[in-house]
């Protein structure tokens, strides 16, 4: 069993809180709206469910977006590489 020791100063509220990425995620995108969305965070489980989906999603584009630049690079590696071939045989065709 984990013991967490939480400062005495911060509400259970802020506790909570802090604990949310997913919380956090859509407050820093709607930061106009943030107490709104804390109150709807804890008494609305489809709102919750919103949010987790939200940030979720966010998490996998940031991994594939990741991804997808290195692959990026490799492609356009092989884009040049094929670029350089190409004019290389279309010299050698044209020759003859």
């Amino acid at each position: 069993m984990q013991i967490i020791i939480v400062p005495q100063h911060k509400t259970i509220m802020e506790q909570m809180e802090a604990k949310n990425f997913q919380l956090e995620v859509v407050k820093e995108r709607w930061p106009q709206y943030k107490d709104h969305i804390l109150s709807l965070y804890y008494r609305d489980n489809k709102f919750r469910a919103i949010c987790e989906d939200y940030y979720m999603a966010i998490q996998h584009l940031d991994k594939f977006r990741k991804q997808f630049s290195e692959k990026l690079e490799t492609i356009e590696e092989y884009e040049k590489v094929l670029q350089e071939l190409e004019i290389e045989l279309r010299g050698r065709i044209d020759k003859k």
